[in-house]
């Protein structure tokens, strides 16, 4: 019983904190599509479509230099996620 307890729970937080809230936001610079949310000012969730990594230049060129590279996102997106912020596109909930 404690088993199907605890998938709940994780379903309900991977439905939290990987579904509910995303707004998409275009990279201003290569027009690539992801889904964001802001938890925090700090704390920011992206989602990536294997599409939009495949298509994302920064994050192509990272793994062309190393195919075992530790990707962590691309900072011409994290600009476009600011852009988004600033313009009131994406919401940041009060702290």
């Amino acid at each position: 019983m404690a088993t199907d307890a605890r998938q709940r729970e994780t379903a309900a937080d991977v439905r939290l904190y990987v579904e509910i809230g995303l707004t998409p936001v275009t990279c201003s610079t290569c027009g690539v599509e992801a889904m964001v949310k802001k938890n925090s000012r700090q704390h920011t969730s992206v989602q990536w479509t294997p599409v939009a990594v495949a298509a994302c230049p920064e994050i192509t060129a990272a793994r062309a230099a190393d195919p075992n590279a530790l990707v962590l996102g691309c900072p011409r997106m994290r600009a476009s996620i600011e852009d988004a912020v600033r313009a009131g596109d994406l919401v940041v909930p009060d702290a």
